[in-house]
C-alpha cells in the first residue's frame, strides 16, 4: 500500500468549531488542545529566545483581552495559539495543505510563533478574529493583537535596512503579512490588504539572488492565492499574478521540513505524497495567474468603452483564452483519474485518495471558472460560447461529485460557484448553488454575503436581460467590496 496515513492527521483542517473544546470561560483553567499525531506535535510554549542572526525575541504578549489579570491574559494568548493550530488556520489553505502536509503546516506556524513575536501576534489576531465569528459564544478582541503585529512588522521593516537582515527575516515577514492580509480581506479593510500584498511583493523581489527556502516558497504560494482572490473581486494590482517564473511557482516538489522526531517513515511518506500531489498544485497556481490577467482588462483596472479600448481588450482576451487552453493540455496526468473518482484504496492509502481527488476537483473547477470570468469581462454583451457552456457543465458536475462525498464542499469552491451562478438560468440549479454557498458559512465568513450578492446579480440580470458587473453590484449592494477567500 502506497503512503500509509498512519503518520498524518485524520482530522479536517476546516471544520465547524467544536464547542466542546472551549473552556467555560476564556479566563478559566483549561487543558490545551492536542494534535492528533504526537509525532508531529510541536510545542509553542517555549521560553523567550533570541536568534543571533535575526534579532527576533519572543516576548510575552500583553494585549488587552477578555481578562484584566496577567495570568488570565497569558492563558488567553496560549488558548488562541492552540485554537489556531487546531481549528482556525486560514480556510484558503484547506485545499492546498492536505494529507501529511497539514501536519508540517501546523509545525511551521508553531515554530515561527515560537521564534518571532510578530508572527505570534499575527497568529493570535487571526485566531481571535475566527473565534469571534464561530458559534462558540466566546470572544477575544482581535484588533489589539492585529495592531501590535502590524506595528512590529513596520518597525522591523524600517530598522532592517540591509538586504542581508531582511533576507534572514523574510520567512517571518511573509508569515505575518499573510495572516494580517487574511484578516484584512475578511474584514473588508482592502487598502490595508493591498498595501500588505505590495509590501510582500517588494520584499520578495529585493531579497537577493539566494534561492528561497522551503518555508519561504510555501508562504509565497499562499500569498499568491490571497492576491488572486483579492484582485478578482476587490481590486488591487495582482502583482504576484503577473510573475509566472520559477521564483514564485516551484516546478518540482518543495522539500518540507519534517519534525525529526516524526521518523524516517513520515519523511518518506511526505516526499511520495508531494510527487503525486505537487503537479496538481502547480496547475492550480497557474490558474491563479489567469485571474490576475483577466482582472487587468476589467473596467476597474483599465479604460473600457471606446472602439480602441474594446479592440485591444479582445486581442488580449484571445491571447488569454489560447493560454488557458494550453494550460488544460498541460494538466497533470493523474488529474483525469482523480476527477473521475478512479483513485481508490487499490492504488493509494485509504485517506490519501479522497484528499487528492477532492483537491484536484477543486483545482479543475477553478480552471473552468476562469473561462467564465474571461467571458464576463471581455465579452460581456455576447452570448455564451461553447467554452462557457462547457465550463458551466463541468463546474456543476464537479460540485455535485464533491457534494456526494462525506465532507462539506471546500471553501476554494466559492469562486467557481459564484461564476457558475452568475451564468445559470435554471431556477433549481440556482437554488442549489445558493444553498451550497450558504453552507460554507462555517468555514468562509463572507459566504452569506456572497450568496446574497449572487442573488442580487441574478435579479438585476433577469431584469435587464444582460450581464452586470459583480464588483459594481457589490459596491451598490453593500457599499463595500469584498474578497472571496
Amino acid at each position: 500500500m502506497l503512503l500509509s496515513p498512519s503518520s498524518w492527521p485524520r482530522y479536517r483542517m476546516v471544520a465547524p468549531f467544536d464547542q466542546e473544546s472551549l473552556p467555560q470561560s476564556i479566563g478559566d483553567v483549561w487543558s490545551p488542545l492536542t494534535l492528533s499525531n504526537p509525532a508531529q506535535e510541536v510545542t509553542i510554549r517555549q521560553s523567550s529566545q533570541t536568534s543571533a542572526n535575526i534579532g527576533l525575541v519572543e516576548a510575552p504578549v500583553n494585549a488587552h483581552v477578555s481578562s484584566s489579570h496577567d495570568i488570565a491574559a497569558s492563558m488567553d494568548n496560549e488558548y488562541l495559539l492552540d485554537s489556531f493550530l487546531q481549528n482556525f488556520m486560514p480556510p484558503i489553505l484547506a485545499t492546498v495543505e492536505i494529507g501529511p502536509k497539514l501536519a508540517t503546516t501546523r509545525s511551521l506556524f508553531a515554530s515561527m510563533s515560537a521564534k518571532s513575536s510578530m508572527v505570534r501576534l499575527a497568529v493570535m489576531a487571526f485566531s481571535a478574529f475566527q473565534l469571534s465569528r464561530s458559534q462558540s459564544g466566546k470572544y477575544i478582541e482581535y484588533q489589539p493583537f492585529y495592531d501590535r503585529a502590524s506595528q512590529e512588522l513596520r518597525t522591523a521593516l524600517a530598522t532592517g535596512t540591509s538586504a542581508g537582515i531582511r533576507r534572514n527575516e523574510l520567512e517571518y515577514f511573509l508569515a505575518t503579512i499573510f495572516l494580517l492580509t487574511c484578516a484584512d480581506l475578511l474584514t473588508e479593510k482592502l487598502p490595508q490588504a493591498h498595501g500588505n500584498l505590495k509590501e510582500a511583493f517588494h520584499l520578495i523581489h529585493s531579497s537577493g539572488n539566494d534561492p528561497f527556502t522551503a518555508a519561504e516558497t510555501r508562504l509565497i504560494s499562499w500569498i499568491r492565492l490571497l492576491d488572486a482572490r483579492a484582485v478578482s473581486t476587490a481590486g488591487g494590482e495582482g502583482l504576484f499574478l503577473t510573475d509566472d517564473d520559477a521564483t514564485l511557482i516551484a516546478s518540482s516538489p518543495v522539500p518540507t521540513q519534517v519534525d525529526p522526531s516524526a521518523g524516517l517513515d513520515t519523511e518518506i511518506e511526505e516526499i511520495l505524497f508531494d510527487v503525486l500531489y505537487h503537479p496538481g498544485l502547480i496547475f492550480y497556481q497557474k490558474v491563479q495567474s489567469f485571474v490576475g490577467r483577466i482582472a487587468n482588462i476589467d473596467p476597474w483596472h483599465r479604460s473600457r468603452g471606446t472602439v480602441s479600448d474594446e479592440t485591444e481588450v479582445m486581442a488580449i482576451a484571445a491571447s488569454i483564452s489560447s493560454d488557458l487552453h494550453s494550460l488544460y493540455g498541460q494538466r497533470p496526468t493523474l488529474m483525469d483519474h482523480a476527477v473521475a473518482g478512479n483513485l481508490t484504496e487499490k492504488h493509494l492509502a485509504k485517506n490519501l485518495a479522497p484528499a487528492i481527488t477532492r483537491s484536484f476537483r477543486t483545482y479543475l473547477a477553478n480552471y473552468y471558472a476562469s473561462l467564465i470570468h474571461l467571458h464576463r469581462v471581455a465579452y460581456k454583451s455576447f452570448p455564451r460560447t461553447n467554452d462557457v457552456q462547457n465550463a458551466i457543465a463541468n463546474i456543476k458536475r464537479l460540485s455535485h461529485l464533491m457534494e456526494e462525498s462525506d465532507e462539506s464542499l471546500p471553501v476554494n469552491l466559492l469562486w467557481p460557484l459564484l461564476m457558475w451562478g452568475a451564468e445559470e438560468d435554471n431556477p433549481e440549479d440556482r437554488q442549489w448553488i445558493l444553498k451550497a454557498i450558504r453552507g460554507l458559512e462555517t468555514v468562509a465568513t463572507n459566504a452569506k454575503f456572497t450568496a446574497d450578492l449572487l442573488e442580487e446579480v441574478q435579479h438585476r440580470q433577469d431584469g435587464t436581460h444582460q450581464r452586470v458587473d459583480i464588483r459594481g453590484v457589490s459596491q451598490d449592494f453593500a457599499v463595500s467590496h469584498f474578497a472571496i477567500i
